[in-house]
């Protein structure tokens, strides 16, 4: 990564001359969009232009790895094919991780948010205000400074309502900048009910907890049925190294 930052000069200016961060923000790539979603607003479309510099650096360093192993093995034509085709298949690897880091913060998002809903109506049913209540976890999350992407878009809707900005507005900002359905439900049920407070208010929060901790239950029921696949061929590995340890002393006095 230090290499990449130390090329971005060169690479921005690569990037802006060949218009990458137009073709990248149109529909068909829609990285502007994406980078919204996992770094929340971008204004001066700074991350997408980062992210188009890095893209040309990778490619870069592609190209003068392939010029070297060209000369390393005097031009074999297979290895300068795979390389070649390993330097064009950068890009979709890229996105492929890009679009894996927006899925793992929307996963944290949905695991985050009931025990954020949990303070919250604590903090409420005690008597404290939504506003209130919104800055107090903030200032919770801010103290840890170990929360995750959910804390920290707080920790901003926080700065944002002492800032005298609006709350229908800043609670449409944080949906916004989330993109997750369950925060846009969340933001919902409390732009429809903070009005009314009370009993009412805390029996809907309540209600949408429960729902969020089902999806939390699942969601993690989920993870741990992949994280057992995923042993499965490294336990297999395991399990055919033991056998030829055991085997290999009969078949060698067998001989």
């Amino acid at each position: 990564m230090d290499l990449l930052r130390y090329m971005a000069p060169l690479s921005a200016t690569i990037a802006a001359k060949t218009k990458l961060v137009e073709r990248l923000a149109s529909s068909r790539w829609n990285v502007y969009q994406k980078m919204i979603a996992l770094h929340g607003e971008d204004a001066d479309m700074r991350h997408t232009k980062r992210f188009s510099a890095d893209m040309v650096s990778v490619m870069i360093l592609c190209a003068i790895g392939l010029i070297l192993c060209g000369i390393a093995t005097r031009g074999d034509v297979y290895v300068m094919v795979a390389l070649l085709a390993l330097a064009g298949f950068t890009p979709f690897l890229m996105m492929k991780r890009l679009e894996g880091q927006i899925a793992d913060k929307k996963r944290k998002l949905v695991m985050e948010l009931p025990e954020l809903l949990n303070k919250l109506t604590l903090l409420i049913n005690a008597g404290e205000t939504v506003q209130g209540a919104i800055m107090r976890c903030a200032d919770m999350y801010a103290s840890k400074g170990d929360g995750g992407p959910l804390a920290a878009e707080f920790v901003m809707l926080a700065n944002r309502l002492r800032n005298n900005e609006s709350f229908p507005i800043a609670m449409e900002k944080l949906s916004k900048r989330c993109l997750v359905a369950e925060v846009s439900v969340f933001t919902t049920t409390v732009l429809m009910n903070y009005r009314r407070g009370g009993e009412l208010f805390v029996m809907s929060l309540r209600s949408l907890n429960r729902d969020l901790w089902e999806k939390r239950k699942a969601m993690t029921r989920i993870l741990g049925e992949e994280a057992s696949a995923k042993l499965i061929f490294p336990m297999l590995l395991i399990l055919f190294a033991v056998m030829i340890i055991v085997a290999a002393p009969a078949v060698m006095l067998m001989d």
